[in-house]
């Protein structure tokens, strides 16, 4: 085998190996950006099956009116440590 041959068969065999290892950082990247966005389509279909009710965001904004919000918020929060609390327990006992 020549020289030149030699050397540009090392050299395909070092830019397969590159190639290798952009691969998997980019199947990596995907990966992320799939599970955010999985998160965010999760959020706008909530809010979509929400927004077809037009009976249920009238009175969200009627409780928001007549609870105040920071009463509201500080409900929302104490509902949301609870949500979590529940959901641990939940996972123990299975």
């Amino acid at each position: 085998m020549s020289e030149r041959t030699l050397t540009l068969a090392q050299r395909r065999n070092a830019l397969r190996a590159h190639s290798a290892v952009q691969r998997a950082e980019l199947a990596q990247t995907v990966d992320r950006i799939e599970s955010r966005l999985g998160t965010v389509d999760h959020g706008l279909n909530i809010v979509r099956r929400y927004a077809a009710k037009p009976l249920l965001v009238t009175g969200g904004i009627a409780l928001l009116a007549i609870i105040g919000p920071r009463r509201l918020f500080r409900w929302a929060g104490r509902g949301a440590v609870l949500l979590t609390a529940g959901q641990r327990i939940m996972r123990l006992i299975r």
